[in-house]
């Protein structure tokens, strides 16, 4: 995965758009749908409908003391030519708890594609206190989240999905 992760962030206008351009993340992030088989593997497309359930994650290469927080993001809200909504929030976890519910893709129709993030993101201390989110997702300042709470960015990993 590492070989073409800087070239499939790029092409999928996620490098440096929406993250840093880095190409060095210590994490691979393994998604699979198990009620539908599918696997997230950089920028492929996965059908709302088979993306609707939690995915199982694997992640490769973790730091065994440190904690990590999770992020799923929609960017294209509610589409990559007006995205006056995004990012939406799709998901978050934290120590094991997730603090929004996932939401699988729901891309309007006639919207084109979305792209479904995931970020790994390295904490800075162990048990930090992250408060409640908005109950709103969308409009989600991801970026300034990561800031205030001075998450590393470790592992990435994304799939495509529209209805059309």
């Amino acid at each position: 995965m590492e070989m073409n992760l800087g070239s499939a962030l790029k092409k999928a206008d996620i490098s440096p758009n929406i993250i840093p351009e880095n190409n060095d993340f210590p994490v691979q992030i393994q998604a699979k749908f198990n009620s539908s088989g599918e696997d997230v593997a950089l920028g492929n497309f996965i059908e709302p409908s088979k993306s609707a359930d939690i995915p199982e994650l694997t992640l490769i290469g973790l730091d065994s003391t440190a904690e990590y927080t999770l992020l799923l993001v929609d960017p294209d809200a509610p589409c990559k030519e007006d995205p006056k909504w995004g990012p939406y929030r799709s998901g978050k976890i934290d120590e094991g708890k997730a603090l929004s519910a996932y939401m699988g893709p729901a891309p309007p129709p006639k919207t084109g594609d979305h792209r479904y993030i995931f970020l790994l993101y390295k904490q800075p201390k162990t048990q930090a206190a992250f408060g409640v989110l908005a109950k709103e997702r969308a409009n989600w300042e991801f970026k300034t989240f990561v800031k205030d709470n001075d998450l590393e960015l470790v592992g990435i990993n994304f799939f495509v999905s529209r209805k059309d």
